[in-house]
């Protein structure tokens, strides 16, 4: 007597190796390994775009303080008499001017650039002597500092990493 159709398959199967058919692995495991590698590529390249903009801003403070290197900004009420001294919005603009990213979105920065002057002890003191008020220190030192804030949206939420990044450059130098 035949074995049924059934019984055929079912002894087919049993005496046959599980695994033994390898086409198409190839394909799943590229499909697997490539959209992993996708997405830490995009990772890598939203991260190097912070890190361009952090860069980017890093160079403009510095662009600023050299500039206020050149031309002495000022802190007094008569240094606007002066053609040699500039003015702190000045050095602001000197900044935005080296970002070249803030022509696209300039509303969302904060910039600032302040002078302020030390005592040789560290101590803060003003800068400018007023009638009647003498200053703190002689030898007081004056300082320009600007400092740089600007949020950076990344292309994806990541777990664990804020949204959005807070960047920040700061530089100070002293004037005298």
């Amino acid at each position: 007597m035949k074995p049924s159709i059934l019984r055929r398959a079912l002894l087919k199967l049993a005496t046959r190796p599980v695994f033994s058919d390898n086409r198409g692995i190839v394909s799943v495991e590229t499909a697997i390994i490539g959209s992993v590698i996708s997405i830490l590529a995009l990772g890598v390249v939203d991260f190097s775009m912070a890190y361009s903009r952090k860069s980017e801003m890093t160079n403009a403070v510095r662009a600023g303080v050299q500039f206020a290197l050149v031309r002495r900004p000022s802190i007094g009420p008569s240094a606007d008499e002066q053609a040699s001294i500039i003015s702190l919005e000045t050095i602001r603009q000197a900044v935005i001017d080296s970002a070249d990213f803030l022509e696209n979105d300039p509303g969302t920065d904060d910039l600032s650039a302040s002078v302020f002057c030390l005592c040789p002890n560290e101590q803060p003191v003003t800068c400018v002597s007023q009638p009647d008020v003498p200053l703190a220190c002689s030898e007081r030192q004056t300082f320009l500092e600007i400092s740089f804030r600007n949020n950076y949206t990344p292309i994806f939420d990541y777990p664990l990493i804020p949204n959005p990044i807070s960047l920040e450059a700061t530089n100070s130098v002293r004037l005298n």
